[in-house]
C-alpha cells in the first residue's frame, strides 16, 4: 500500500464513492434479512463500517467489513471500539471481489448495480446456501428477489436468500423457450383440457403453466436447479395455478413420467438420445412428444414443422405395445 504525506492510498480506484446508508436503513436491512446473534454479517464495500457496528451491536451478531479505502477502515474500527464491539467486528482493507465470504450467513450490500452485477457469480459460488443477501437501492439484473420493503423515506430493500445447489451439474443450461413457440408446441401436440402436459427440464416453468392458463390442462415439471423449481412454483402462485401446476426438484432421467400424455422437450440432441428409451418404455401407448430444435435418437418423427423462429419442432406418438 502506498503512502502520501497524510494518507494512505487505496490499492486500486474504488468501484463507487462512498455515501453512507442512514442507521434507519441500515436497521431495516438488518430487521429483513433477519439478523440473530448467531448470525456473521458481512458488508461488502463496508464504508464507515455502520452496518457491520450496528448488527453487533443491537443484535448480537458477529460482523466483517470489507472495505478498500485505508481511511474508511480506520474510521469503523474507532467506531467499533467507542461502540463497545470491537470483539464482535473486523474491518478487512480489502477487494471486495477476492474477498473470502465463505463464512458469511447475511451479505449486506449498498453498491451500484454494475458492481451488483459483477459480484453475483461469486456470491452464489461461495456462499452457503440459506445465506441472506440484502441490497439497499439496487438489485441483480437476473436474480428476483425473494421480498422487497420500502422504508419510511422511500428506499428500497431487497432480499435473497442463496439456494440450495443441484444435486449434479445440470445436462444442459437453461435456455427459454419463446412464449410464441410454445404454443406452436402445444398445436403440434394436440393439446386439450384432458391432457397431462410434462415438461422435462421444465426451467422457469412456463411450458407447464402456460398449458394450465391456455389449455386448462394439468401440467408437471420436472427441474434439476432447485432456484428455477422455487421460480415456478412462485409463478404458479401468482397466477392462481396451485394444484393445477406442480413441479418437481428431480432428475429428469429418473422421474417417473408415466402418467403423461404430452411429454415436451427443449433440451439438446444427445440428452434426448439418451432419453430415447425412457420414453418408449414409460409413457402409455398414444402419449404425443414434442421437442423443440432436436429430434429424439434413431426415433423418426411422425410430424415435423418449422416454428415461427425458424427452429424445427419434432412430434412423435407412442406406438401400442406389441
Amino acid at each position: 500500500m502506498a503512502r502520501t504525506a497524510d494518507r494512505l492510498v487505496p490499492a486500486r480506484v474504488p468501484d463507487i464513492g462512498f455515501e453512507p446508508t442512514s442507521y434507519a436503513v441500515a436497521d431495516a436491512m438488518l430487521k429483513l434479512a433477519r439478523v440473530k446473534p448467531s448470525d456473521v454479517v458481512y458488508d461488502l464495500g463496508s464504508g464507515d463500517g455502520r452496518i457491520v457496528n450496528l448488527a453487533a451491536q443491537v443484535y448480537g451478531a458477529r460482523g466483517v467489513g470489507v472495505e478498500l479505502q485505508p481511511y474508511l477502515v480506520d474510521i469503523s474500527r474507532r467506531a467499533a471500539r467507542e461502540s463497545g464491539v470491537s470483539g464482535r467486528v473486523r474491518f478487512i482493507e480489502g477487494d471486495l471481489f477476492k474477498a473470502d465470504i465463505s463464512r458469511a450467513t447475511v451479505v449486506a450490500l449498498y453498491l451500484w448495480p454494475s458492481v451488483n452485477s459483477a459480484l453475483e457469480a461469486k456470491l452464489k459460488r461461495e456462499l452457503r446456501p440459506g445465506t441472506r443477501i440484502v441490497s439497499h437501492s439496487f438489485d441483480f439484473s437476473d436474480w428476483i428477489p425473494q421480498e422487497t420493503i420500502q422504508t419510511a423515506d422511500g428506499t428500497n430493500v431487497f432480499l435473497w436468500t442463496v439456494p440450495r445447489r443441484p444435486r449434479h451439474k445440470p445436462d444442459i443450461e437453461f435456455v427459454a423457450t419463446p412464449q410464441a413457440v410454445v404454443y406452436q408446441m402445444f398445436e403440434l401436440a394436440r393439446v386439450t383440457a384432458d391432457d397431462v402436459v410434462y415438461d422435462l427440464g421444465s426451467g422457469d416453468g412456463r411450458i407447464p403453466v402456460l398449458a394450465a392458463q391456455r389449455y386448462g390442462a394439468r401440467a408437471v415439471g420436472i427441474e434439476l436447479d432447485p432456484t428455477l423449481v422455487d421460480t415456478s412454483r412462485q409463478i404458479a402462485r401468482d397466477n392462481d395455478l396451485d394444484g393445477k401446476v406442480v413441479f418437481h426438484e428431480a432428475d429428469l432421467f429418473s422421474a417417473d413420467i408415466s402418467a403423461a400424455t404430452v411429454v415436451t422437450l427443449y433440451l439438446s440432441a444427445p440428452v434426448n438420445a439418451r432419453l430415447e428409451r425412457k420414453l418408449k418404455r414409460e409413457l402409455p401407448a398414444g402419449a404425443r412428444i414434442v421437442s423443440h430444435a432436436f429430434p429424439i435418437g434413431t426415433w423418426a418423427p411422425e410430424k415435423t414443422i418449422h416454428a415461427d423462429d425458424g427452429t424445427p419442432l419434432f412430434l412423435w406418438t407412442v406406438p401400442p405395445r406389441p
